[in-house]
C-alpha cells in the first residue's frame, strides 16, 4: 500500500531547465555566448566553476551559487493546477522532496515554486545540507525513516534515469521516471485517482 510520494525537485516539480534557459536569454543576447552556456550548464550536471568563470567573462560581473540561485528562483512561478492536486494527494499521503544540490539553491526554488504551501520544509531533503547525495541510496532511507515509512510503501518520482530511478529502487522504493516537468494532469496520469 502507498503511503508517501518523494518527488525529485528539478526538471520534476519545477522547471529548471526553462529557468535556467530565460536566465541565459534575459541576460545575453549573443547566441554564441547563450550556446555556450546552456552546453556548460549541461541541464544543471555541468562543471559549475567552468559555468560561472564563463558567465563572469561574458557579464563583466560576477557570479556565485548564491546569486546564481536567486536568478533561476526568480524565473520559477507556482503552478495553481499542480499546487491544487498536490494539496489533494496529501490529504491521503506523506509528500517529500529529495534533491541534488545547495540547500540555499534549492530551497528558493522550492518556495519559488509555492511548493511550501503543501510540502513541509521538514519533509525536503537537500543534498548539500545532508552530505548524501542521489543515486546513493542512504538519502532515499534518510527520507522514509523521516517520515516513519518502509521504503516498500513509498514512490519516488524524478527526471534523471540513475539518479532518481535507479537509486530509488535501489534504495527498495516505487520508482518512476517522467519524462517532464510535471503538472497536474501528468501527475494525475501517474496516479490512478488522483484527478487534475
Amino acid at each position: 500500500m502507498l503511503r508517501a510520494v518523494l518527488f525529485d525537485l528539478d526538471n520534476t516539480l519545477v522547471d529548471r531547465d526553462g529557468a535556467f534557459r530565460q536566465c541565459v536569454y534575459a541576460a545575453f543576447p549573443d547566441p554564441t555566448v547563450r550556446a555556450e552556456l546552456l552546453q556548460l550548464d549541461h541541464g544543471g550536471r555541468g562543471d559549475r566553476a567552468a559555468l560561472f568563470q564563463s558567465w563572469e567573462r561574458h557579464a563583466g560581473t560576477p557570479i556565485n551559487q548564491s546569486r546564481f540561485g536567486a536568478l533561476l528562483a526568480a524565473r520559477i512561478r507556482p503552478d495553481p493546477a499542480l499546487l491544487a492536486c498536490l494539496r489533494r494527494l496529501a490529504l491521503t499521503l506523506k509528500l517529500g522532496v529529495i534533491t541534488n544540490g545547495s540547500g540555499e539553491t534549492q530551497r528558493q526554488k522550492f518556495q519559488a515554486a509555492g511548493l511550501a504551501e503543501v510540502i513541509p520544509a521538514r519533509h525536503v531533503w537537500v543534498s548539500g545540507e545532508l552530505g548524501l547525495a542521489k543515486p546513493d541510496p542512504e538519502i532515499f532511507l534518510h527520507a522514509c525513516r523521516a517520515l516513519g515509512e518502509t521504503p516498500a510503501h513509498c514512490l519516488h518520482l524524478g527526471d534523471h534515469e540513475q539518479d532518481d530511478f535507479e537509486g530509488a529502487a535501489r534504495a527498495g522504493l516505487r520508482a518512476c521516471r517522467v519524462d517532464q516537468v510535471l503538472d497536474a494532469a501528468g501527475l494525475a496520469g501517474l496516479l490512478p485517482g488522483l484527478t487534475p
